[in-house]
């Protein structure tokens, strides 16, 4: 089996451009959302945004969709 990993690299900022993007998530968050978006920031910071697990790209595209509009997520 295969350990996948990702990275996100900063090539054109992007990496700076998500922490950012998580730093306006985190002012517009719910209380009970708040622990978790912290400790995604904090973990991707920890690694520079490489070696990231699917599960983290997974909470990283969770929460920047739960930040779209409802009339933008539905579909037809």
């Amino acid at each position: 089996m295969v350990n996948t990993t990702y990275y996100i690299t900063n090539k054109n900022n992007q990496l700076l451009e998500l922490l950012n993007t998580i730093d306006y998530c985190l002012s517009d968050a719910r209380l009970e959302e708040v622990d978790k978006i912290i400790r995604l920031k904090e973990e991707l910071l920890a690694n520079d945004g490489i070696h990231i697990t699917p599960e983290q790209m997974n909470n990283i595209i969770s929460l920047l969709l739960s930040f779209v509009p409802m009339t933008v997520k539905e579909v037809g």
